[in-house]
């Protein structure tokens, strides 16, 4: 990751600009700072020794995981996101006549 930002940063022309950072250490530092990460919970590494990917990749397969709980509960604290959650069901309707229901979302869905 630390390439990808070095390399994004280097672009001339690229729309995105970061004034915190010069470089991919900048970004991982700045990362690593914030508190909230904390709440997350540890990386946990985990390893799947009776399954394989396929007959040519034998290796067990590998994952890294956090707990759900806190990755939630940090989710469902942050205000950027407060606008977007949706807490209760919802019926949608298309604009045909007679209108249609929409299934799009779990929100949606009979519950």
């Amino acid at each position: 990751m630390k390439t990808y930002y070095d390399n994004v940063l280097k672009e001339e022309n690229t729309a995105l600009r970061f004034p915190s950072f010069k470089n991919g250490d900048g970004f991982q530092k700045l990362v690593a700072s914030m508190p909230d990460d904390q709440a997350l919970g540890e990386w946990e590494l985990h390893t799947l020794e009776d399954m394989r990917w396929n007959d040519n990749h034998q290796r067990p397969i590998k994952y890294w995981s956090r707990d759900i709980i806190k990755s939630m509960r940090w989710l469902m604290r942050q205000p950027a996101y407060a606008e977007h959650f949706i807490y209760a069901p919802q019926r949608w309707f298309n604009s045909d006549t007679p209108p249609k229901r929409l299934y799009t979302e779990m929100h949606t869905a009979d519950w």
